[in-house]
């Protein structure tokens, strides 16, 4: 409906209830010769035909964007940057070699582990051979149990020391490998630390690359709500780069404990972060629908009137005794009908109706706190 309408008939309404208001205040206010009458009053009232539909409650929260998965490369050692092949924001697939470190001296390294292995592995098998050759002797008492212990120690050092070699080989050829600076999942560079010629460290990370397929936000929700919150329901999240769009998720996990500092509990959210929107450190808003009906009868809030009522037949007056009554107004033919309601799910704006109200009843919305049980009413469109 247009603003103009709108405003129309808020006017209409307006002047409508300052004439009413005046001729109650006039009746009132009749001399003695109109003692014992009743003037009958018309109230203006809006409604609306009650339907079914859907009511969500949600709970709010905010955090910011993670990605799911995150990686730092580094240099295996103290090297310059030699290449870089991928920068910041670029996509890259596990796999993918993103820049190259001066590798000339770890390859030097890696020819001279090879040597030592080499060496080490010579030597075993010499001493091996002469261990068996030993060893036979030996259990046909041609050599001295000292002769046989000695070429056994022997053998015994030449096998650690092939081991230590393949162990040292095997690190410098890993340094080698890692001066290749390569991906080891799928996502984006989030962040490149040296350029080329840069002498890198092995502390500092050169890239880092975020898994940016699914996202996710850890929000802190406190020990009063965490209750209503399961793993596997829906949430909404907005963010302000794109204000007008939704983002669905699901809770993923409800952390087990509450943090004594702050009494609240970590609750994680994901969503799949199709087309790459959503980037790791955006602020978001997060709702999650902690109940939710379809085909409900649906009114608005503000319809509604709440009326306090204290038992006193026993005597007694404690906080147990008090209760609250809901009731709305529906309109039948030109008089309104009051009727007290049980509700269900609610929330800022909505509430369902579980008792009292009927699908197409005539609700009325506007006017109704100034109704009684039977009022004459006239309805303004």
């Amino acid at each position: 409906m247009s603003k103009g309408r709108n405003d129309s008939r808020s006017m209409k309404l307006a002047i409508y209830w300052v004439f009413i208001l005046t001729v109650i205040a006039i009746s009132k206010c009749s001399g003695p010769g109109n003692v014992g009458k009743e003037t009958e009053v018309t109230f203006p009232v809006q409604v609306m035909k009650v339907k079914k539909g859907e009511i969500v409650k949600t709970t709010d929260y905010f955090g910011d964007i993670k990605g799911l998965k995150e990686i730092r490369i580094f240099s295996p050692l103290s090297s310059k940057l030699l290449k870089i092949n991928k920068d910041v924001g670029d996509f890259v697939k596990k796999g993918d070699t993103l820049g190259i470190v001066d590798n000339e001296r770890i390859y030097q390294m890696v020819r001279q582990a090879e040597a030592s292995y080499a060496s080490a592995r010579a030597q075993y098998q010499n001493i091996n051979t002469e261990y068996e050759r030993i060893k036979n002797l030996y259990q046909n008492n041609a050599v001295s149990r000292s002769q046989y212990d000695q070429i056994k120690a022997q053998m015994e050092t030449a096998e650690a020391g092939v081991k230590q070699a393949e162990a040292n080989l095997k690190t410098v050829k890993k340094q080698f490998y890692d001066s290749y600076l390569i991906t080891l999942i799928n996502g984006i560079v989030s962040n490149r630390m040296y350029d080329v010629g840069d002498m890198c460290t092995p502390q500092m990370p050169i890239f880092t690359v975020v898994d940016m397929d699914t996202v996710k936000i850890e929000v802190q929700v406190p020990d009063n709500e965490i209750s209503m919150i399961k793993k596997g329901q829906q949430a909404i999240i907005t963010v302000d780069a794109y204000p007008d769009t939704e983002f669905i998720g699901t809770v993923y996990n409800v952390y087990p404990t509450i943090n004594p500092a702050t009494r609240t509990t970590t609750v994680e959210i994901r969503f799949r972060n199709k087309d790459y929107l959503l980037k790791p450190g955006m602020f978001a808003r997060i709702k999650i629908i902690v109940q939710k009906k379809n085909d409900a009868i649906v009114i608005p809030r503000k319809a509604v009137l709440e009326k306090t009522e204290l038992d006193v037949s026993s005597g007694e007056i404690t906080t147990s005794k008090v209760r609250t009554k809901r009731y709305v107004y529906v309109v039948n033919g030109n008089l309104a009908y009051k009727r007290e309601i049980e509700t269900g799910i609610e929330n800022d704006y909505f509430i369902e109706v579980v008792k009292g109200l009927r699908e197409n009843d005539s609700l009325v919305t506007v006017g109704q706190q100034f109704l009684s049980d039977s009022a004459k009413v006239e309805i303004i469109r």
